[in-house]
């Protein structure tokens, strides 16, 4: 989420960008910030906090990101419009008792009476949004995280003289945490090697220990943190990329494999629905898939014309169109 939130700094100039965070969720601190503040520990005080930073800043618009977020802007009303942007709905999670996804699913139901404006990043989110009532819903998809080049012959299969057998790497990127699924990822990586596949798994990024393990246990090499470029540049040196995660909004990490022009597998998950990316259900699946990927070169075709279709949509130009229609919808709702 924090790349998300510096793009949106970077790519919509118009608006004078203040940060209010509790650095959970850092950014790569490549956003061009006015300022930037800290929320103090505990709910309560969040809420005071960012009623605080109203009344000293004044701001035209308050972007709120993320579940909790949304929840310190909306619980009161403040006297400013809010954009609320959820980077996927928390009640979404798979592993939540059903009580509590039905009383955060009333949470968010209860706060869209408060007239703010939600800021989709897909299709599935604004449907998410509009059946919790939500009278005011904008289209703000993501972007990539910056202009990479496509590396020469991405997307394509082994060139001549390639051995038979040699080994492709598959990459996934991001917070090694529950939501990414790592020990999907893991399996897939483990039927694949049992299938003799000439494959081999990165996990471009870092997080939970214990999921860590799990992943390097499976051969799966986890590289540790990297900037943002870096993650670009070495997904350029990757040959497949595929996603693992088992909820998400849309993820900036999906956008970045394609624009430097690798095959995309993903979960079948909601977030992805219609998008045109090859979709999996089991980790069998996936490792079939990512073998066809590195291997197939229709497949890889396909999926590269699959990838650029949807970074054409997904792209700067949208998020900052999207960004300033919410703006405005949310100074228009407010007037109203």
């Amino acid at each position: 989420m924090g790349r998300a939130v510096d793009r949106i700094t970077e790519l919509v100039p118009e608006a004078e960008h203040h940060l209010l965070s509790s650095g959970v969720e850092s950014t790569d601190g490549r956003g061009a910030y006015a300022g930037t503040a800290a929320l103090p520990d505990g709910a309560a005080a969040r809420v005071r906090a960012v009623r605080a930073a109203v009344g000293e800043l004044a701001p035209d618009v308050v972007h709120a990101h993320s579940s909790w977020a949304g929840l310190y802007t909306r619980v009161l009303r403040l006297p400013v419009p809010v954009v609320y942007q959820p980077h996927c709905y928390w009640f979404e999670r798979p592993d939540l008792p059903g009580p509590l996804r039905r009383a955060v699913r009333a949470a968010e139901r209860w706060l869209a009476t408060h007239g703010s404006v939600v800021a989709a990043v897909s299709p599935h989110e604004e449907r998410l949004a509009r059946s919790l009532g939500a009278r005011h819903v904008v289209r703000v998809p993501n972007a990539p995280s910056g202009a990479a080049v496509r590396r020469a012959g991405a997307g394509r299969a082994a060139p001549r003289g390639t051995p038979a057998g040699a080994v492709r790497t598959v990459a996934t990127t991001g917070r090694v945490v529950a939501q990414k699924d790592p020990d999907f990822l893991a399996r897939t990586a483990r039927a694949a090697r049992a299938a003799g596949a000439p494959l081999a798994f990165r996990w471009l990024g870092d997080g939970d220990p214990a999921l860590v393990r799990r992943l390097t246990d499976a051969g799966v090499e986890v590289t540790g943190w990297l900037g943002a470029d870096e993650v670009v540049r070495e997904l350029a040196a990757c040959d497949v990329y595929l996603h693992s995660a088992v909820y998400e909004g849309f993820p900036i990490a999906v956008l970045d494999a394609a624009r430097v022009g690798l095959p995309v597998v993903v979960r079948a998950i909601p977030a992805f629905e219609g998008s045109g990316l090859t979709a999996v259900a089991t980790p069998q699946e996936a490792a079939a898939a990512v073998r066809s990927a590195a291997e197939d070169e229709l497949f890889r075709r396909r999926a590269r014309v699959a990838g650029d279709h949807l970074v054409g949509e997904m792209d700067e130009a949208a998020l900052h169109d999207g960004v300033l229609r919410a703006y405005r919808t949310a100074a228009g709702a407010l007037v109203a």
